[in-house]
């Protein structure tokens, strides 16, 4: 298993970070980029037979945007009639491998294959063999190839207000997982950050769910936690300054309650949500639980 080392560079990166993440601060509700460029993972495989072909200009366009005509690989034969819509995805992966918390592959290969979002369109004109498509929204630039899968319409409601949460609110006895990966692979995460959690519809998560983020003393998997416990506990002329805690003493501190995230979209084994709050970074290997 391949192990995280601290640095002074990491330490900088996080905090540089930190202060990017929370400028990036929600609105009154999830935005409809928020709800359909999010992304998810699936346990299976998404139904590939229907893509996108090459475009306009006899295939010398690689990357469509909105406004642009894309066409599908499929005619009449699965599209019933024009204004059919479809969500656009691609299989995506992080080609850094190194764990940022012990096991995080292992639970990243359990919820399966990671799909970006990339775009809508609607079907203008269908062919015997073939459909012209209008983008109607484009998450990120659309390549022939992306998959093309039925669109359904997400809904989510206006954030709560206030958005903090207690710092020490006790457990709710519900279900709990981790958050174990984001959108873009980033570790160290803020306030509207999209993220992936091993909680799902098996576990009874509902889209509008919101889910406390919070850390447990004397089991976290903060990248800084064992810095934290090597700090100096006597100054000089052996005077004390300071008093490390044991293990028994972590194990009796409350948790730590330092954010929350509104699920965006559910599936058996996982979910995906955006941070709406947080009181620091929140980092992948942080613990969430149903409110």
């Amino acid at each position: 298993m391949k192990q995280l080392t601290i640095s002074a560079g990491l330490i900088l990166g996080l905090v540089v970070f930190s202060g990017l993440a929370n400028a990036q601060r929600p609105g009154e509700a999830p935005t409809a980029s928020d709800l359909y460029c999010a992304g998810f993972y699936s346990a299976q495989p998404v139904a590939s037979s229907m893509r996108i072909l090459p475009g306009e200009t006899d295939g010398f366009k690689h990357e469509y945007g909105t406004g642009d005509t894309v066409y599908l690989n499929q005619g009449r034969q699965a599209i019933s009639s024009p204004g059919t819509q479809y969500l656009l995805v691609r299989p995506v992966k992080d080609v850094n491998e190194t764990e940022f918390f012990p096991g995080q592959n292992d639970m990243i290969a359990k919820l399966g294959t990671q799909y970006a979002e990339v775009g809508r369109i609607r079907v203008e004109i269908v062919h015997e063999r073939s459909a012209a498509a209008r983008v109607e929204m484009a998450c990120d630039p659309i390549h022939a190839g992306d998959i093309a899968i039925p669109f359904e319409t997400r809904t989510a409601s206006a954030y709560k207000t206030p958005r903090a949460v207690a710092d020490f609110a006790p457990p709710s006895g519900k279900a709990n997982g981790l958050i174990v990966a984001s959108r873009e692979f980033k570790h160290a995460l803020g306030e509207g950050e999209i993220v992936y959690l091993t909680l799902g519809e098996a576990q009874g998560v509902q889209a509008g769910n919101y889910l406390r983020i919070f850390r447990d003393p004397a089991n976290s998997n903060d990248p800084l936690a064992e810095l934290n416990k090597d700090y100096m506990t006597e100054g000089m002329g052996g005077v004390s300054v300071g008093h490390r805690l044991t293990e028994a003493e972590l194990a009796s501190l409350p948790r730590n309650v330092i954010g929350e995230i509104q699920i965006l979209s559910v599936r058996p084994g996982t979910s995906t949500g955006i941070i709406t709050f947080s009181r620091s970074e929140v980092f992948t290997g942080d613990s969430v639980e149903l409110e």
